[in-house]
């Protein structure tokens, strides 16, 4: 998977397909993505980025009648862990421990903070 072979609308996209619990075609999509994101793009505009996301590797699709419903091959977790490292890879040179520190230090609120503390106690 390459995280900088996929673009913003392209996310937006994923974003409706990851947070389904069922498996949507094109209208359900099209409806998601316009009204969680502002936008209103047409049918064509919609199938153009989930043909490109099927041809990327991160959605597989069935026909079932007349509709094509879209499932994710590249689940959230997996690409939300893949954007994370490439970017500590980036800003931070590879260090997570830097990236989370900048997280912590500059971009969460101390409820946050807290609450990774209390994860992070887990791990140990």
């Amino acid at each position: 998977m390459d995280i900088n072979d996929i673009s913003t609308c392209e996310k937006f996209v994923m974003k409706v397909i990851w947070d389904s619990t069922e498996d949507l075609a094109l209208q359900d999509i099209m409806g998601k993505v316009n009204e969680e994101n502002d936008k209103s793009w047409k049918p064509q505009t919609v199938s153009t980025f989930l043909s490109r996301l099927v041809r990327k590797g991160y959605l597989s699709m069935y026909r079932k009648g007349r509709y094509c419903y879209y499932q994710p091959i590249v689940s959230k977790e997996e690409f939300w862990k893949a954007t994370v490292t490439e970017d500590a890879r980036i800003f931070s040179n590879g260090s997570l421990e830097a990236f989370a520190y900048c997280l912590c230090d500059e971009m969460l609120s101390e409820d946050e903070v807290e609450r990774l503390k209390r994860k992070l106690d887990e791990l140990n």
